[in-house]
């Protein structure tokens, strides 16, 4: 009997100490520069990988916070909150999100990926046009894009496609028409 009451306050407490470490390794890593302020790097790279996975682990992101967690996007956030005296820490990063969320901005970028996400998915039918077209609307569409939009959806091509796939090709023609373009 003593040895299961043993075993048992062991497993227990490894199990403490498990989750008290992970908080303390947070607590450490957030104040750390990430490896993308020092080095130029890709979306490739292993250690802008290994940026992303801290702050995933340590951040407390959701969805819609993932989409900015892009190396373009991870530095523009840094250099503004370093250029408003914020040290160049991960914790940095996460605090921006924290504040970030609670903004009109955050709830209406929420609202444009929810519907983004959501259409990318969703075929092309044009008995739904007048309910899908709310997203193009939300993109900076004018009256005359979604008409001009609507046309090109009719064409048997677009039959099939989704959403997202439709707009890539739009704009492909669109960029084709262009007469400034350099050939």
């Amino acid at each position: 009997m003593n040895v299961r009451l043993v075993v048992l306050l062991l497993l227990l407490f490894a199990g403490l100490r498990g989750v008290s470490q992970s908080d303390v390794d947070c607590k450490v890593l957030l104040d750390q520069q990430p490896y993308f302020v020092k080095h130029k790097s890709d979306e490739k790279d292993l250690a802008l990988k290994r940026d992303i996975e801290i702050l995933k682990h340590c951040g407390n992101f959701d969805s819609v916070d993932s989409a900015f967690l892009k190396g373009p996007m991870l530095g523009v956030i840094m250099l503004q909150e370093v250029r408003a005296g914020k040290p160049a820490t991960y914790r940095t990063i996460v605090d921006f999100f924290n504040n970030f969320r609670k903004t009109a901005e955050y709830k209406d970028f929420a609202y444009g990926l929810s519907l983004y996400r959501k259409i990318g998915q969703k075929k092309v039918r044009l008995e739904d046009w007048k309910v899908d077209q709310e997203l193009f609307v939300r993109m900076g569409f004018t009256v005359n894009d979604l008409e001009d939009f609507k046309h090109f959806l009719e064409a048997p091509a677009q039959q099939g496609a989704t959403y997202l796939q439709a707009f890539s090709r739009y704009m492909a023609e669109l960029e084709g028409m262009r007469v400034d373009k350099d050939k």
